[in-house]
């Protein structure tokens, strides 16, 4: 049987939406640059993995930052996954979100 035949609908979670997701993007830059002069003398210097644990999380869940193309064997369907960062500071870094029952269809390729 072909494992499309009662696809679950693939949700993106869209991050870009949220609150926590548009302060990061719109005034980290503004805070790592402004940092050393207003927070460096009373809490110390700002982190290397601070801005990477931003970045991966700006990129993470959006096909910008990656994606996977799965095709169905027997009907060729094609769907795109968006890459996470499993990272533990993300949500969905911790949870498959395509399809329903978890991870790839068997006998779909990806890559």
């Amino acid at each position: 049987p072909c494992v499309c035949e009662s696809p679950t609908v693939y949700r993106p979670r869209h991050p870009e939406r949220t609150a926590f997701y548009r302060l990061l993007d719109e005034h980290f830059e503004d805070y790592a640059r402004s940092h050393e002069e207003r927070f460096e003398p009373r809490h110390g210097p700002l982190r290397p993995v601070v801005q990477r644990v931003v970045e991966e999380y700006l990129d993470c869940g959006r096909l910008h930052g990656g994606f996977a193309r799965i095709r169905c064997p027997e009907c060729r369907t094609e769907h795109l996954l968006a890459l996470t960062c499993r990272t533990n500071y993300t949500s969905s870094a911790r949870v498959d979100r395509w399809p329903a029952s978890g991870g790839v269809p068997s006998g779909s390729s990806y890559r």
